[in-house]
């Protein structure tokens, strides 16, 4: 059930997260576990569970530290929603670019290889820039933690509710207002590259990494908000 007060805007969102004496902690602590790669799939059932608290009505606190088993299989389910729909096209192109280069190759049209090459690039970042920009991926999340069906989360449902009315412009208000949240890891991440160019001591570069992690973890708990603010809205007008 929702609460009557889930946030909209971005500043509210994050009003909400940091109301959680221990917010920076638990971000600190998931970034860290992202970090270590191993540990991402505990990170991601963190943000999972957020999911799951927020659509119940209990966005805050943030949630503890229990059951990490449970919040590992969770996260690694949540894992393969991004792997879907972010990694497999990459492969597809992959794929499809190997084929085509091959196929040119021996019919000796070389002179093909170089515009069918960039055409194919450009289809596979054509793709990517869509999906990134309707938020599959938080929206495959939300449907996770609606449904608890990971392969409902995994088919075109998250790619039909992100067009089809009175969800789509909620959803992509949200995708839209949640990118601001991620300015901070941006910052973090250009920082980092300084840092690699500079030759930057190594205690430096694994303090930045460890932030920018964290950064992300944020990021996406303001996202969440914002994403379970955006379906009670949707839900709330298709019901009138």
């Amino acid at each position: 059930m929702y609460t009557s007060s889930s946030p909209t805007t971005l500043s509210a969102a994050i009003a909400l997260i940091c109301r959680d004496p221990a917010w920076w902690q638990k971000c600190l602590l998931h970034g860290a576990l992202a970090m270590t790669i191993i540990g991402l799939p505990l990170a991601v059932g963190f943000i999972m569970e957020s999911y799951d608290n927020s659509r119940r009505g209990f966005p805050i606190p943030l949630p503890p530290w229990r059951d990490w088993t449970l919040r590992a299989i969770t996260g690694v389910l949540a894992l393969l929603i991004d792997l879907v729909f972010f990694v497999l096209p990459l492969m597809i192109g992959i794929l499809l670019l190997t084929c085509s280069g091959l196929a040119l190759v021996l019919a000796a049209r070389t002179d093909l290889l170089e515009p069918v090459m960039r055409s194919i690039l450009g289809l596979i970042g054509l793709i990517w820039a869509i999906l990134f920009l309707i938020g599959v991926a938080p929206i495959g999340r939300l449907i996770f933690a609606e449904e608890g069906k990971i392969e409902q989360a995994l088919s075109m449902e998250p790619v039909r509710r992100a067009f089809t009315p009175p969800y789509r412009a909620y959803f992509w208000r949200a995708r839209l207002v949640s990118l601001a949240a991620y300015v901070p890891a941006g910052l973090l991440v250009a920082l980092m590259g300084w840092l690699l160019v500079a030759n930057a001591p190594l205690l430096l570069i694994v303090l930045n990494g460890w932030l920018l992690c964290s950064a992300g973890v944020f990021a996406q708990l303001v996202g969440v908000q914002l994403y379970v603010a955006a379906e009670r809205q949707a839900q709330s007008m298709a019901r009138t």
